[in-house]
């Protein structure tokens, strides 16, 4: 039991995860702390398991770092396990490509971070590393204060890449666990070193151990307060960061920086509705078009992505002008006062015809995306609008540029029969490119659809039951989605009638100021919308989301009002824009409010949502009680086995000392009861009622042994309690813990029953042999 010390594991396990909680400011989702969590457990379990078994700290951290690995590649390596469960090759192959997106996003974005797959696995391996050093020097080797180098090396690697002080809150949980780890161990050296106490004239004496222990909390306390006011006086100092993404920030953690998420999960509702401001511009138009920000062309699994990164300078105009000569256009100015973007993203209309970003080095990427080189507070440009008849429109000609490495045709294959079968349903087959883009927008933007924050789960309409089908699938049969949703399902429905699109990720124009002649992007305006290519146009905007800025999509994308869509009406060019009410996002048509999924409520309905959660607690629960369970068993069988007063009087005092013995009483080997109760007596510090308790048991534990079988003797289970209680009441909190969860008649119980379980055969054996 002394070599298990599961308490010690437990405080380790803690620490771990307590230095890991920071990175919840670098990140834009806590997707990373279910694993991690999990792999802590791992590793603190086995550790416990393993020292239980074998005195080998060797053996003891191997088989820690197994069982992580084997976590960590159950958690994130499904689809590359030999038989479905063990890791090899292929498994270490596909970390190696998910941990170099991992560093490549890190290096690149600024918090809060995407919280892409890659990342996900990265922290969930730092975060287990950490916690298997934490508790290969902490426990296994006992050297907590040790330890504590490795806490703070994870500490500071979140510490370190923000831009402001972190919160007093991430730093107690760490710090103390350590300290209680520290305060632990520190106290069980020093209750083996002696036995010896100070004796006062006090009629009841106490452990002496407390009043070390109440100084060392003492002391904790008092250094925890001091580092926690400290900083509130002391300037943060300047960002030290490790990853040149991660750590930017111009004022503050985030320093109110904005970074757009260029990873898109279909599966996540929209969380961020934050009104902080991006973008303050001017332009020399009434009707500003949607600052772009990125281009998308992967998807994966329900994922929008890229694996592009702009790294060629650009020389002269940003983006060729695609469009014919003949097609009517106008130069728009755009100039931005106060940018909060970070780099290397920067917002702008497109397509882009000059740009000056104060010295700042803009690059592009193959499919077309710009970024900066560093962050810049103002910067103008000038684009171009084109004013697009009908006869523009046409498919014949080249197709875009990098076609090959854009994907611009793939479509999802999980979804490809449903969306066959909607765009069979909506579009003729005969229609043009232009007719289809247009019917496809108007279908998503009819009354079928619901604009929603929240993603409902689709459930099956006679049945009743959630389907479990891929995200495009669910956005079609639950028709309710965000900008996200519509936008991908229009992409893949023009990608199927053979027109090359793309997502837009950025903002929309934002709200024009009182003056009349600033407008505002906050973060809330975060929008993606498709790009469909035509020859003589280039890469043109689409609307197929309900209700955008203005009320009404681009006037080239709406169906003459002559014309009536498959299944419902479009919007009309000349319909007047809708002023949006103050609970209405921007992007929502007028008088569609956000609208909130129904569910049903009461107890049965959490318990649904929420059963991982509930299950571990259970978990956790049963396997509290386990212990103390099997040592309740023992005790009642030792008792229920006595044949007279005298065998139960031996029953009595054995549990005793047993009870005893895990508060840290236990009589020398070979004493007898009168040796053995003097030694209790005087370790326990039992004066008064509860000493006198003790002479009685020892008296009838003496004349028990001594007297003639069936002889009667007085129950001293009353006695025992009381002894029990008093001595319980002599020791501090954790020892009192440890002594109720990890009885030894307990541990004796369970080790009595493993080792029947292993020689059940040698016995069933023995006895076929003997027939």
């Amino acid at each position: 039991m002394n070599r298990t010390r599961p308490i010690e594991a437990l405080l380790a396990a803690l620490a771990s995860f307590g230095v890991a909680l920071p990175l919840l400011t670098l990140f834009d989702a806590n997707t990373w702390v279910r694993p991690s969590l999990l792999v802590i457990t791992v590793i603190a379990v086995v550790g416990v398991g393993l020292r239980a078994a074998t005195s080998s700290r060797l053996a003891v951290v191997s088989g820690q770092l197994v069982a992580g690995l084997l976590a960590v590649s159950w958690l994130h390596g499904r689809g590359h396990l030999y038989f479905g469960f063990l890791p090899g090759p292929d498994t270490f192959f596909s970390f190696g490509v998910l941990l170099g997106e991992a560093q490549q996003t890190v290096m690149t974005f600024s918090a809060p971070v995407p919280t892409e797959r890659g990342v996900v696995v990265a922290i969930t391996m730092l975060v287990g590393v950490t916690a298997l050093v934490v508790d290969a020097v902490a426990v296994t080797w006992r050297m907590p204060a040790l330890a504590g180098l490795g806490l703070l090396t994870a500490y500071l690697v979140s510490a370190t890449n923000s831009g402001d002080g972190l919160s007093w809150r991430y730093f107690v949980l760490p710090v103390g666990a350590w300290l209680a780890l520290l305060a632990t161990q520190g106290l069980g050296s020093l209750r083996r070193w002696s036995n010896a106490r100070p004796r006062t004239g006090n009629d009841r004496e106490d452990d002496p151990l407390l009043g070390v222990a109440g100084t060392a909390r003492i002391l904790g306390v008092a250094a925890m307060a001091i580092a926690v006011a400290v900083p509130a006086l002391v300037p943060h100092l300047p960002t030290t960061f490790i990853a040149d993404g991660l750590g930017r920030a111009d004022d503050g953690r985030g320093g109110g920086a904005v970074n757009l998420n260029t990873t898109l999960d279909l599966r996540r509702s929209l969380e961020d509705r934050s009104e902080n401001p991006v973008v303050t511009y001017r332009t020399s138009t009434d009707t500003p078009e949607p600052l772009r920000v990125a281009i998308l062309t992967r998807y994966r699994d329900g994922e929008w992505g890229t694996r592009l990164q702009p790294d060629r300078v650009v020389e002269g105009r940003p983006e060729p002008l695609v469009a014919d000569t003949g097609v009517e256009r106008e130069s728009v100015e755009f100039t931005v006062t106060e940018n909060r973007l970070s780099a290397p993203q920067i917002a702008m209309p497109t397509p882009v015809e000059s740009v000056d970003l104060g010295g700042a080095v803009l690059r592009t990427d193959e499919v077309g995306s710009l970024a900066v080189d560093r962050s810049v507070d103002e910067y103008s440009t000038r684009y171009t609008r084109l004013d697009p008849t009908a006869g523009d429109f046409g498919s014949d000609g080249p197709g875009p540029p990098s076609l090959d490495v854009g994907n611009y045709l793939d479509v999802d294959e999980a979804s490809f029969a449903r969306l066959s079968e909607l765009v069979d349903t909506v579009v003729p087959q005969d229609a043009s490119a232009l007719e289809t883009a247009r019917l496809l927008q108007a279908h998503f933007r009819s009354s079928q659809y619901t604009y929603s924050l929240e993603l409902p789960q689709p459930t099956d309409p006679v049945s009743g039951r959630t389907m479990m089908a891929d995200p495009l699938s669910n956005f079609l049969i639950s028709r309710t989605g965000y900008c996200v949703q519509f936008t991908t399902a229009m992409i893949m429905a023009s990608r199927i009638r053979g027109i090359p699109a793309r997502m837009a990720i950025g903002f929309l124009p934002g709200t024009r100021d009182i003056d009349g002649s600033t407008y505002t992007v906050r973060a809330a305006d975060a929008h993606s919308w498709p790009e469909l290519w035509f020859p003589d146009l280039g890469w043109t905007r689409f609307e197929p989301t309900p209700g955008v800025r203005a009320g009404a999509a681009p006037e080239y994308s709406l169906i003459p009002t002559e014309v009536s869509p498959t299944e419902t009406a479009s919007p009309t060019a000349t319909a007047p824009a809708a002023t949006p009410t103050p609970t209405q996002r921007p992007d929502t048509d007028a008088g569609t409010t956000e609208t909130e999924p129904t569910t049903d409520t009461g107890p049965l309905v959490w318990v649904r949502q929420n059963f991982l959660t509930v299950l571990a607690v259970v978990v956790l629960v049963i396997a509290l009680l386990l212990v103390p369970a099997a040592a309740w068993v023992r005790r009642r069988r030792r008792r229920a086995s006595a044949r007279d007063d005298a065998e139960r009087v031996e029953a009595e005092w054995a549990s005793l000392v047993s009870r005893l013995g895990d508060l840290g009483f236990a009589p020398p080997d070979g004493a007898s009861p009168r040796q053995a109760g003097a030694r209790l007596t005087d370790d326990a510090v039992l004066r008064g009622e509860p000493q006198e308790a003790m002479g009685r048991i020892v008296s009838t534990l003496e004349r028990a042994r001594y007297a003639p079988p069936q002889a009667t003797f007085d129950d001293v289970a009353p006695d025992a309690r009381t002894v029990w209680r008093a001595a319980l009441g002599t020791r501090q909190r954790s020892d009192r813990i440890r002594a109720h969860l990890l009885p030894g008649d307990g541990i004796r119980q369970w080790s009595d029953l493993r080792s029947g379980v292993l020689d059940w055969p040698r016995r069933a054996w023995s006895r076929l042999r003997r027939r």
